[in-house]
């Protein structure tokens, strides 16, 4: 999403979609609250503003420093509302908060009419989103807490070549978002497994949302920034949670125990940290100092570590039992274990078993085995566990 303007703002296309959203006007912002009353609550008919904070202070309508807006319109099926909280007191071409308000706390609560909340997408950090429906009029409400966040000012990067001056000394400080019914995509059978995709960033040239593709699935996010603000060097995050039911739609049929060795991400510097939850999973990224960037996630191979503290027990001449610790599946479901027992010149045994132990047979009378044992998933078969000799 593009910065929002007092004059005119252009939604970034979200392409890669089997049915993109268009590209379309943003609306106006005013300079001053008393401008445009119309969009709280009372004033207009939603999507409009329920509430707003600062710092767990009310905003109110007639607040003498804060403007706090929201917008729809309808995009290729997709229902679209934007968001925003700015300083009217700043005057300038981009919508902005204080300086001071970088890192200060921000909530706005909007109405977003019939449109169901799927997906929303921020400029800000350490966000948390609520979702509220009222069966009598059949309305959603959105709540958005977060923190503003200081970028550069997309007009002085390229966004074809995706770089930006190195410093960058024209920023705005933002608290601003969009909200999404999601009704562009072309299964209307999976769109309530995109309801709380959630993104947040503070990176220039963000993608809101991202472009979800393939076959399965990729999420891709085009990211720039300047390698500095203002003389300092930029520390760029972008965070996303995924709901499990999405994760399921690209493969990973496990997302409880998803690792960051289950995705393949190309994220430049940046470090990636999952954090399963029982309904969604949080992928973080931090620490991403600028070029050009592209946040790639897509499922990686998913198959589950190796079973680990083998051991290995002969009850009868030609039967032996592996003993191990469960493989940790990394986004796929263990189903079985594979058991192998080696020797030289002697035909290779295996065995297999949901759990352990694993039972060999037809193992050779007074020869030395060397076992190992793994695991199993959709997707294939995980690397196998060290050796243990197993006595003849």
């Amino acid at each position: 999403m593009m910065k929002r303007t007092a004059i005119l703002a252009m939604l970034a296309a979200l392409a890669g979609l089997v049915v993109p959203l268009a590209s379309a006007p943003a609306q106006a912002r005013p300079v001053r609250p008393a401008i445009d009353p119309g969009s709280w609550c009372g004033n207009q008919a939603p999507p409009c503003v329920v509430a707003a904070s600062r710092n767990g202070v009310a905003i109110t309508q007639n607040d003498p420093t804060y403007v706090v807006s929201a917008f729809g319109s309808p995009q290729s099926g997709d229902f679209l509302t934007q968001w925003g909280i700015g300083d009217a007191l700043i005057k300038g071409t981009y919508e902005t908060l204080a300086p001071g308000d970088v890192g200060v706390p921000f909530s706005i609560t909007v109405n977003v009419g019939k449109h169901p909340p799927r997906v929303v997408a921020e400029y800000s950090g350490g966000v948390s989103v609520k979702y509220a429906f009222n069966a009598v009029p059949g309305t959603w409400q959105v709540t958005v807490s977060g923190t503003a966040v200081e970028q550069g000012v997309n007009n002085d990067c390229n966004a074809i070549t995706w770089t930006c001056p190195f410093n960058e000394t024209q920023t705005i400080v933002a608290f601003q978002g969009e909200i999404h019914d999601w009704q562009q995509w072309s299964n209307p059978a999976q769109w309530n497994d995109f309801d709380g995709l959630d993104q947040w960033t503070n990176a220039e040239l963000t993608e809101m949302p991202p472009e979800i593709s393939g076959n399965p699935y990729t999420i891709t996010e085009e990211l720039g920034n300047s390698h500095e603000l203002n003389g300092t060097v930029f520390d760029g995050f972008w965070y996303a949670v995924l709901p499990n039911a999405f994760l399921v739609d690209m493969g990973i049929n496990d997302p409880s125990t998803l690792t960051s060795t289950g995705i393949s991400a190309s994220v430049g510097t940046g470090t990636v940290t999952v954090t399963p939850g029982p309904t969604s999973t949080e992928i973080a990224i931090t620490g991403i100092t600028f070029s050009p960037r592209k946040v790639r996630i897509k499922r990686g191979s998913i198959t589950p570590t190796a079973p680990t503290l083998l051991l290995t027990r002969r009850t009868l001449a030609t039967v032996g039992y592996l003993i191990f610790r469960a493989a940790r599946p990394r986004g796929s479901f263990v189903r079985s274990y594979q058991g192998r027992c080696v020797a030289a010149h002697r035909i290779t045994r295996y065995g297999t078993g949901t759990r352990s132990p694993v039972r060999v047979n037809l193992l050779t009378k007074g020869v030395r085995y060397t076992c190992q044992v793994r695991a199993r998933a959709s997707v294939g078969y995980g690397p196998w566990s060290k050796g243990r000799i197993m006595a003849g």
